[in-house]
């Protein structure tokens, strides 16, 4: 259950209702572009049946359905005995916890990231982070990147050189002190049951397990995730209220959200779990390519203004909505461009097909699939606004990257976008593509201006900063029963 979609103390009647309407219209838009990706692929399965190359797909389709056949009667016959093999006590510590001692160092996990950088926001939360971490700079904490291998920790000494921080040595071994705070910055979806050892070692010393968490989308809006997000998330997230003796959100609506969820849910949890948040930062490492390549000087050149979209492909970041705000702005005469930047990511065939088909594509609407960051601070700087019609999102990075370069966003009507962009964006209904429509007019023609300087403006090193502080003096939002 989301934040606030609960009735309050002294919320009204209509408040309630007005909720209720509004949780509906998000539902029914969910539903409008699940349809639209269902009738694409029809359309596409029925064109590949009557294809050559559909008549040789049905050829080989029995040939795939055995393979995945016996592939799972492999795995059948290996799961119970998996199962029967563990024992009750597999997953207790092998070490006697102790009472919390005071924080005396940080060690911050990076392991996932180390082993495969996939480019996501995820990603670039836990680099710079690390980067900032141990750039010299004074902190409440000494603070130290690891990675976990076959159960023992290793400083992260080549990961933090290869960030451009200072050489620290070979990654030696990292032996655990008595109140370290132990923070999973990367992403732990699989790391459980690897780092048990750690974990076992880290509370036998009175240390703590803190996990960042970045949102709560496949919790909330599983219609908009991968169907291998959703089954993953819920179960990491359970797993991780038990491990966890805090959490440490991306955002104060995040960790508002999470202690609201937890409490609502009945979710167990650790006793005393505590959640705090941080900020993160959005001064990108790389300047701004005085060269880039043709088809990105070509999208900004000219007079005419330019919007840009930063973020993955996907259902809840509002593609289709800003395109329809555009084809009515296009409609009206506007000569405004609309520049997409973000990989392909899920149940985005159909909108994938009407961008590359759209008849201003090349022209007034282009999208880039494998911008570098020196071309994203080109593109930034070469904006008019920033366009962020996303309907849920954990933190809005776009936001600062586009204020740091005095550049407005005009997003979406979100709690979350509210805290970030504060009264250094402009902000529309949810949803809402003629409300889009709408703001960008009204923006072009210097009828809503706002200073992009008055959104927020966090550094990195004022993000690790934080994520310090709230560790070493215990400077929690709030502490659950």
């Amino acid at each position: 259950m989301a934040r606030g979609s609960r009735e309050r103390p002294g919320m009204n009647d209509d408040d309630a209702s007005s909720k209720d309407a509004e949780r509906i219209r998000l539902l029914e838009f969910q539903l409008d572009h699940l349809r639209a990706e269902l009738l694409h692929l029809t359309h596409e399965r029925y064109r590949l049946i009557y294809s050559v190359s559909g008549r040789i797909y049905n050829f080989l389709r029995p040939f795939e359905q055995r393979l995945a056949d016996a592939g799972a009667a492999v795995a059948a016959r290996f799961r119970p005995l998996a199962a029967e093999t563990a024992s009750p006590a597999a997953s207790e510590p092998a070490h006697r916890a102790v009472s919390p001692l005071p924080a005396k160092r940080l060690l911050i996990d990076v392991t996932g990231t180390a082993k495969r950088d996939a480019g996501t926001g995820i990603q670039r939360v836990v680099k710079e982070v690390a980067r900032a971490c141990h750039a010299g700079g004074t902190l409440d904490l000494p603070v130290l990147a690891v990675r976990c291998e076959q159960g023992e920790l290793y400083a992260a000494n080549a990961f933090v050189a290869a960030l451009g921080g200072a050489p620290g040595g070979p990654d030696a071994k990292v032996a655990i002190e008595p109140g370290d705070r132990f923070l999973m910055l990367s992403d732990s979806w699989n790391a459980f049951e690897e780092l048990a050892p750690v974990f076992a070692r880290i509370r036998a010393e009175g240390g703590e397990i803190l996990t960042c968490i970045f949102d709560l989308i496949p919790e909330l809006y599983p219609h908009a995730c991968h169907e291998v997000t959703v089954p993953r998330y819920r179960a990491w997230l359970r797993k991780a209220l038990l491990e966890s003796d805090a959490f440490l959100a991306i955002s104060r609506t995040v960790a508002e959200e999470l202690a609201d969820y937890v409490a609502a849910s009945g979710l167990p949890h650790r006793p005393g779990l505590k959640i705090g948040w941080f900020q993160c930062g959005a001064d990108l490492a790389v300047p701004a390519t005085q060269t880039p390549r043709g088809k990105i000087a070509a999208a900004v050149a000219g007079g005419a203004p330019v919007f840009l979209m930063v973020g993955t492909i996907e259902p809840r970041k509002g593609h289709r909505v800003a395109l329809d705000a555009f084809d009515t702005l296009w409609a009206a005469g506007s000569d405004a461009r609309f520049v997409i930047v973000g990989r392909r990511g899920w149940f985005e065939e159909a909108l994938v097909a009407a961008i590359r088909a759209h008849p201003q594509f090349g022209a007034r609407l282009f999208w880039f699939d494998d911008v570098e960051d020196g071309e994203l601070s080109y593109l930034y700087d070469a904006a008019r606004a920033l366009i962020l019609p996303s309907y849920a999102e954990g933190f809005g990075l776009p936001i600062v990257e586009a204020a740091m370069r005095a550049r407005p966003a005009i997003c979406s009507d979100l709690p979350v976008f509210r805290e970030v962009g504060r009264d250094g964006a402009i902000y529309f209904r949810v949803n809402d593509a003629g409300a889009l429509a709408e703001a960008i007019r009204s923006f072009l023609q210097d009828e809503a201006a706002v200073d992009p300087s008055c959104a927020l403006g966090v550094s990195w090193a004022q993000a690790a900063r934080r994520i310090v502080e709230v560790v070493a003096r215990e400077d929690w939002l709030t502490r659950l029963p």
